[in-house]
């Protein structure tokens, strides 16, 4: 019987120990408080990945929507441009210029590159006076019908292409603003 008073007194002594060794409420709720936190980072990452592979797969779809649309229209037998809402009209009063060079050469460069682009309307317009050597090459994407439009369809250019604009109205019989 001392033997058991002695292991309950014993035991009861560790118990107390064991007790008054752990954490304080303090202790706890800081605990508590890191593991919300980092449930809160992990979630925040998992919301961003999917952000990130959302807007990948809306990019992925809009390129293969334009591809569709340019094979398409491949088949069709036209060059597609990327503004099929603006009308050019042969007889419009407005063009968009899209570059100015000295050499002759590097602005017919640019009329295959804006082709290629779907702009088979783009041409150059030879400016200056060849005594003075003030010679100018503009290329132009035109005509259009109303300056409206040609201020639209400059600053589409500009914002898809990084390409300066100048709208200039074109006057029948080889003088322009």
């Amino acid at each position: 019987m001392k033997n058991l008073g002695l292991n309950i007194i014993t035991f009861a002594l560790i118990f107390t120990a064991f007790t008054a060794c752990g954490e304080s409420e303090a202790e706890r709720q800081a605990r508590e408080q890191a593991r919300q936190d980092s449930l809160r980072q992990a979630r925040e990452a998992e919301q961003a990945l999917y952000a990130a592979q959302l807007q990948k797969a809306r990019e992925d779809s809009a390129a293969a929507a334009e591809l569709a649309l340019q094979a398409e229209a491949e088949a069709e037998g036209k060059t597609p441009t990327a503004y099929d809402d603006i009308s050019f009209s042969e007889d419009g009063s407005y063009a968009i210029q899209v570059g100015v060079w000295r050499s002759e050469e590097k602005a017919n460069s640019f009329i295959t590159k804006w082709a290629e682009r779907g702009y088979e309307n783009a041409y150059v317009v030879k400016i200056g006076e060849e005594e003075t050597g003030d010679v100018w090459f503009r290329v132009r994407i035109g005509f259009l019908d109303s300056k409206e439009v040609a201020e639209d369809l400059g600053g589409r250019l500009n914002e898809e292409f990084g390409t300066p604009f100048w709208v200039s109205k074109v006057e029948r019989g080889g003088s322009s603003e």
